[in-house]
């Protein structure tokens, strides 16, 4: 019997502490003061104080609070599935319809699927958040039914949402979401808050958007491209709802990069056209190049050179029409494949594709070179050479200058008295032929071929020429149109 009054003892004193020291129901133990200011802290002025600055510290950041199980679902249904529920989503979450319901859209991007520049499509995935105040949710709210929750997710079939759908799209336009989406619901109790007994709703539906998008390849693989993700409400206008975006660009956070683009930048902007309102996603896109530079850029280069190397190959080989051949081909398979990665659009075209072609124009020009310059190599050697040719080669040749020094070293040649002289003196037949004929061979002695060129030689004076043209044209052209390419990196 003295143990039980002892214990009985024991548990009166235990409980008056616990009332002096509460004095509004906090538990033992409970750190006073900083997890609820309502709970008073044992001592001295000091630690009134030091209540006071931490509340002060910790307005900003609400404390989370939940209620039961019991509570929050006593909650769900006297709101939203009794047969006496105030809530109803077919109605403008307002109680003056005249107002306007400011909805904050934010995007973060998740990853960047496909980019299809041929039909100028944009695949992206990502997450939007949508947030906006619902004045009717919190209407059958009571403390002491429901607690002292600050927050709660809500199905979404349950609730009004704005009717955001993906106006540029290139497959469907719907809204976005789904009923298995949760909405989470923050209930504002706070007299100095505008919107005071009203629940902030924050809606995250996951999204797989792929919009139209314009593609400028002019300076491709340096190309930037900016795409456009617009979202507009369908069945309102900007005076019932209006998109507000906190956030100037995307949120990044969970992105995944790209192995073809990289994101130079992006913003939000709201725009209102025709009385409605959307939302505006540029993104700016810049294409990774080191693929194509290795794959692309260096075998066209490399491919330039060769085409001037076919005039090294010795006529003899045989070779020359099937490597010329062979190296026009080539550049047409380019000019082919990087043809069907572009649009088919002509404004504008890209720098790399005149580039190509204008290398199939030189690649053509070598092949016709070459087989020119084999028919001139082939030409039999009793063939006359036209005069023109014999001074134009002998002047590349610099055989016109040789032939004249070596003239004044030997002996002149006899003139048409001389000869008629001489003729005469042997006596032979040519003696008997006239001075006009004497003269004609005179003449004979003197032909228009003095330099001694062949067709051989006018072959081989060909080849250097045109090695050395074909090779600065292709030099040319790769300033032309690489040099802007080049100013884009």
């Amino acid at each position: 019997m003295a143990t039980l009054h002892y214990i009985f003892y024991l548990w009166i004193l235990f409980a008056s502490e616990y009332v002096q020291s509460s004095g509004k129901g906090c538990a033992p133990g409970q750190n006073k003061g900083a997890q609820d200011p309502s709970c008073p802290s044992s001592g001295g002025g000091s630690s009134g104080a030091t209540t006071a600055a931490t509340a002060e510290t910790t307005t900003a950041v609400p404390t989370r609070q939940y209620s039961s199980s019991e509570q929050m679902a006593s909650f769900i249904v006297d709101t939203f599935t009794s047969s006496t529920a105030t809530y109803n989503n077919l109605i403008f979450p307002r109680k003056n319809f005249n107002d306007t319901i400011l909805v904050d859209i934010g995007f973060s991007l998740i990853a960047i699927t496909d980019f299809d520049e041929v039909a100028g499509t944009l695949e992206v995935i990502g997450i939007l958040t949508i947030t906006w105040y619902d004045e009717l949710v919190d209407d059958s709210y009571s403390s002491s039914v429901h607690g002292p929750f600050t927050e709660i997710a809500i199905p979404n079939g349950f609730l009004w949402k704005p009717p955001v759908s993906l106006f540029n799209s290139a497959s469907a336009i719907e809204p976005v979401g789904d009923t298995s989406n949760y909405v989470r619901m923050y209930r504002i109790d706070d007299s100095n808050d505008p919107y005071n007994r009203h629940g902030k709703m924050e809606w995250r539906p996951g999204v797989i958007t792929k919009t139209g998008c314009t593609v400028d390849v002019a300076y491709f693989p340096f190309d930037r491209q900016t795409c456009n993700i617009t979202f507009t409400h369908w069945g309102f206008t900007d005076k019932q709802v209006k998109f507000e975006p906190s956030a100037s660009s995307l949120d990044l956070t969970d992105y995944s990069p790209s192995d073809e683009w990289s994101i130079e930048q992006s913003r939000l902007v709201e725009e209102t056209v025709d009385g409605g309102s959307f939302v505006k996603i540029e993104i700016t896109l810049e294409r990774k190049p080191t693929y194509y530079l290795v794959n692309f850029f260096l075998p066209i280069l490399i491919l330039g050179i060769l085409t001037a190397l076919v005039f090294i190959l010795p006529l003899e080989s045989g070779e020359r029409v099937g490597y010329s051949v062979t190296g026009f081909l080539t550049f047409a398979v380019y000019l082919t494949l990087i043809a069907e990665g572009m649009p088919r659009t002509s404004e504008p075209m890209a720098i790399l594709s005149y580039y190509l072609m204008s290398m199939v124009v030189v690649s053509a020009a070598a092949t016709i070179i070459t087989v020119f310059t084999l028919r001139i190599f082939l030409k039999e050697e009793n063939d006359p050479i036209p005069a023109c040719i014999v001074y134009f080669i002998a002047g590349l040749n610099c055989l016109i200058c040789t032939k004249e020094e070596d003239d004044d070293d030997e002996t002149p040649l006899l003139g048409p008295d001389a000869v008629e002289l001489q003729t005469t003196r042997v006596g032979s037949a040519k003696a008997r032929r006239s001075r006009i004929e004497v003269e004609s061979i005179a003449s004979d002695d003197h032909p228009d071929n003095k330099y001694d060129v062949d067709w051989k030689l006018v072959a081989s004076t060909l080849d250097i020429f045109s090695l050395v043209a074909i090779m600065a044209g292709s030099v040319a052209i790769a300033i032309v149109f690489l040099v802007p390419l080049a100013a884009q990196m």
